[in-house]
């Protein structure tokens, strides 16, 4: 007789299985919160979970969860104590002294110190980093020197004291600094763990360590399919970490959004203004935030279009009823470039700057002559306006070459393309004019402002423009007084040379089930807190 033989599959091959498994969703959840797993999908993979370089959305919510930096943001959009328990603020505002919280640790169950916050900051402005989000901490002194390798290491204006306290000094006040720290690239770093992951840090489940609520468990992370995060438990806060965990699938398209959140296949996600009322009618929960502005603009490095009167023709000539008769339903019209929801100095930033915009020239066509007569040209030059591939954009397109053709008695056409590849081209100067999004990610004027400097990695227009980089650092260093006005002198600035014409403001959207609690939304930045979600019964 056959003796029968046990089939061993690898070991990784079984966690694997059992992963996969427990993303199927299950209505019969535990009823103890602490039990819980939390259902969410991100639309792209993560190019890295590297606090100091990620950038992309799906990333940002990743180390949000995983990580915790000095502060964090609460529910209600405040700046709260995170890592730090408190922290002390010089008269000038000059100077932050932040002492840790006693005992915290890494999920290894290592010591979390100050110097893993000097760490952290210091590679993050380290030239050689290349972090995309760098500028953010600018404020911090010597920190753009050192950036930029005109200033050494040791000069920055940031050390620790002692294993649970740090000063960090600052170039100029920053009314918005403590909520900078707690965004990723202020996030602490174990120098003896990174430099023990022999360049691999952040890309991998295993060359991650997190100081956060949570934390990438042992082969929880499949590239492109799901990132499965579980309660950190030796992380010390202001909040008890309740769900059990978070199961991230990565990429996975719904038909019905409504319909796999009703099934449990999702717990929450992100919806287009088309489906609002069938969430409504499923008793689904909806938050939105206003923090994309559309517009119209041009590729200022182009031989024709870096010529101002020539883009003032162009948009001079536009029908702004027309142009507003093709908004999409559930955007509003706007003529604004910064959000009409961004705070400054405490307050509304529009009800204290006042109405800024875009004023058409009354003959476009004189000015066209001007123009052509600066660029020394005959004619207009062909453009092509680059667009996304929707109804919507389509329309707009096709009413700005009706117009520009009038104008110019030219020739223009347009080319589009999916949202992924027009934010690509556009990040390339790969463009003539572009219909665009500009998706803000903070709540202050700079946030928009700073996109338009010569140094950003997404720079709508391709500005390069000496004049307004400098308009740009005034709004950087002036006092918490006068953020506004340096703010507005900027934003009018940008619509004086027609570098961007806003159309329209686009909500964000987000769907949640009727039994899910908790979920902290961020208006700025595609970011969802699960620290204290949990299911109710129903």
């Amino acid at each position: 007789m056959k003796k029968a033989t046990a089939l061993k599959l690898p070991a990784l091959l079984i966690a694997a299985v059992i992963i996969a498994l427990s993303f199927a969703g299950c209505k019969n959840e535990p009823e103890d919160p602490h039990d819980q797993i939390i259902y969410y999908n991100i639309d792209n993979e993560p190019i890295t979970l590297d606090p100091q370089i990620a950038n992309d959305a799906g990333a940002r919510l990743v180390i949000l969860n995983i990580f915790e930096g000095l502060t964090r943001i609460d529910k209600d959009n405040n700046t709260v104590p995170g890592a730090a328990q408190s922290w002390d603020i010089s008269t000038d505002r000059m100077m932050y002294t932040f002492d840790l919280r006693k005992d915290i640790r890494w999920n290894d169950n290592t010591p979390v110190t100050a110097q893993d916050f000097v760490f952290g900051i210091k590679r993050a402005l380290a030239p050689e980093t290349m972090s995309p989000t760098a500028s953010s901490l600018f404020s911090i002194k010597n920190a753009e020197k050192y950036h930029s390798g005109a200033a050494e290491e040791d000069s920055l204006g940031i050390f620790a004291l002692a294993d649970d306290k740090l000063i960090i000094q600052l170039e100029y006040p920053d009314p918005t600094f403590l909520s900078v720290l707690s965004t990723p690239p202020a996030m602490p770093c174990s120098k003896s763990f990174f430099e023990n992951t022999a360049g691999q840090y952040g890309r991998l489940d295993d060359k991650i360590l997190s100081n956060g609520a949570f934390y990438v468990r042992e082969n929880g992370w499949a590239h492109d399919e799901y990132i499965c995060i579980r309660r950190n438990e030796y992380y010390k806060g202001e909040n008890e970490v309740i769900p059990a965990g978070v199961n991230i699938s990565i990429g996975k398209h719904y038909d019905n959004i409504c319909s796999a959140i009703d099934t449990g296949e999702t717990d929450c996600g992100s919806i287009s203004s088309s489906e609002i009322e069938k969430a409504k009618a499923s008793g689904l929960l909806l938050t939105s935030f206003g923090d994309t502005v559309w517009g119209i603009t041009f590729n200022t490095q182009n031989e024709y279009l870096k010529n101002t009167a020539l883009r003032r023709s162009l948009l001079s000539s536009l029908d702004r009823y027309k142009l507003n008769s093709f908004i999409p339903s559930g955007c509003s019209e706007t003529t604004h470039i910064i959000p009409d929801s961004a705070q400054a100095e405490g307050k509304k930033y529009r009800a204290a700057a006042g109405d800024i915009s875009f004023t058409p020239y009354p003959r476009p066509k004189q000015l066209l002559q001007e123009a052509l007569k600066e660029l020394g040209a005959a004619s207009a030059p062909t453009i092509t306006i680059l667009c996304p591939d929707d109804e919507y954009s389509g329309k707009m397109a096709n009413h700005m070459i009706e117009c520009w053709n009038e104008l110019t008695n030219g020739y223009f056409n347009k080319e589009p393309v999916s949202l992924s590849v027009l934010k690509d081209r556009v990040s390339e100067g790969s463009f003539e004019a572009v219909i665009v999004p500009l998706t803000i990610q903070g709540e202050t004027p700079l946030s928009t402002l700073e996109m338009f400097e010569s140094s950003s990695e997404f720079n709508p227009s391709a500005l390069m423009d000496e004049n307004y980089d400098s308009l740009i650092q005034n709004v950087r260093k002036n006092p918490a007084t006068g953020t506004i006005d340096a703010s507005r002198t900027a934003e009018q600035y940008l619509c004086d040379n027609a570098v961007f014409y806003p159309v329209f403001t686009e909500n964000r959207f987000y769907a949640s089930a009727g039994n899910v609690q908790n979920i902290i939304f961020h208006p700025y930045g595609a970011e969802a807190d699960f620290i204290i979600t949990k299911k109710i019964s129903e």
